[in-house]
């Protein structure tokens, strides 16, 4: 009973993901994207920092803990955001949740990369199956490459941005427990964010101040239940059952955001963009250290039952 309760929310956490990425799209499309990027992140930091200030369930700080919260706060939140929001400015939402689907493939490399983590031929093959759908999508779908959206650009940097921050999270949270790296992160990034906006964005106050209430009420549900709890509710999954079985649910997020881009944003999709969209999805599953325990739990219980056999 217990587990179901914390598979359900996680899938209502997956659910709050997948359309926190046509979220993002309508309040870019309405606000300056630099600016209203930083106001969410903001006020997902703030209500996480204060719930966790609440349970005295924020750590002490080192000064190496501090850097590598900086490194993630850098990649993860600033660029991670900064890069998603040019990106769906300049691209539609169908492509880009079908490339956020990407997210464990390239973090997968990097760690094989930078992490010296263990590469098998399962995580290539998952790889490969990944590259191939993204070119279906971005190629095929878009009809040919000289149509490749610059948008799908940025939102593929977006991605390696995100995957480099589980590197630094990584290496944080042997020391950190992962809620203080959140917490910390999200307001070092907004802080960042926020240079941004003004050093790039001008007449931004005006500019928000007529937003549509619509976009406003997007907004809080964005920062607070998408980026804010739903940070919270993964972390403590995370805690109860473990990262690798965890993260399994990460492959519904796309599939939401799929669903929300036709049901909200009447966009369309091609049978083309379904192949490669279940080619991502599959490789993902590949690349798992879930999917290669099971395997190998499958290779040693054969072991075993011809073992008993001879015996």
């Amino acid at each position: 009973m217990r587990k179901i309760y914390l598979y359900g929310l996680l899938l209502i956490v997956m659910i709050s993901w997948g359309l926190n990425v046509v979220a993002i799209k309508i309040l870019v499309e309405n606000f300056p994207p630099f600016t209203i990027t930083a106001l969410r992140i903001l006020a997902a930091g703030l209500v996480i920092f204060v719930f966790l200030y609440i349970r005295k369930d924020i750590q002490k700080v080192n000064l190496q803990e501090f850097g590598y919260v900086t490194l993630s706060a850098l990649t993860g939140i600033f660029g991670h955001q900064a890069f998603l929001a040019i990106g769906l400015l300049n691209t539609s939402a169908t492509n880009g949740a079908s490339i956020l689907a990407l997210i464990p493939l390239v973090t997968t490399i990097l760690a094989a990369i930078l992490l010296k983590a263990k590469i098998t031929r399962l995580k290539i093959s998952g790889v490969i199956l990944g590259l191939i759908g993204i070119y279906f999508i971005l190629v095929f779908g878009s009809g040919s490459f000289s149509k490749l959206s610059i948008g799908d650009f940025y939102v593929f940097l977006s991605v390696i941005a995100q995957a480099l921050s589980f590197i630094f999270i990584r290496k944080a949270s042997y020391t950190l427990n992962t809620k203080t790296i959140t917490s910390y992160s999200l307001l070092m990034g907004a802080g960042f964010l926020m240079l941004l906006s003004i050093g790039i964005e001008q007449n931004t106050i005006p500019a928000i101040t007529e937003g549509p209430g619509y976009a406003w009420l997007i907004l809080i549900a964005s920062a607070i239940i998408s980026t804010g709890f739903g940070n919270l509710f993964y972390n403590y999954a995370i805690q109860q059952i473990g990262p690798g079985e965890t993260a399994v649910f990460l492959n519904l997020t796309p599939f939401f955001s799929l669903t929300g881009s036709v049901l909200f944003l009447n966009e369309e999709i091609r049978l083309v963009q379904i192949v490669g969209f279940i080619l991502i999805v599959v490789g993902v599953l590949l690349s798992t250290e879930l999917f290669e325990r099971k395997t190998k739990r499958v290779k040693e219980a054969s072991v075993s039952v011809v073992k008993s056999i001879d015996s």
